[in-house]
């Protein structure tokens, strides 16, 4: 989203779960920043490094720390979550960070594209 924009700080992206379980998803991702998940179509389960996971229904949202590594998925039950996520942080090279994720193929590409 906004791709004309260079070097933001705060980078907003559309995300399908559809991963069923953390096993599924794979490593837990971490980046700089925080990260701000509101969820458009739910349920999703937000597992993090350090709390219980929680599950969120549509129209709710959680904030993290980002550095803390985490997932989503979709709970049981559910074929795909929809989810609105803006990710910030004072580096300014916060999307290209985020891309290298993604090039990489990582846990968050992989959980998005299945």
């Amino acid at each position: 989203m906004c791709p004309e924009l260079r070097r933001k700080r705060m980078v907003p992206t559309v995300t399908r779960i559809r991963a069923k379980s953390v096993e599924e998803f794979g490593e837990l991702v971490r980046h700089q920043g925080e990260e701000y998940i509101y969820v458009l179509q739910g349920p999703v389960e937000i597992h993090t490094e350090f709390y219980d996971p929680v599950v969120l229904q549509t129209g709710e949202s959680i904030y993290i720390d980002s550095t803390m590594g985490h997932a989503y998925t979709a709970p049981e039950g559910t074929d795909e979550a929809v989810v609105l996520g803006v990710c910030s942080s004072a580096e300014e090279d916060l999307m290209e960070s985020l891309m290298e994720l993604h090039n990489d193929d990582a846990p968050l590409a992989r959980a998005a594209s299945r």
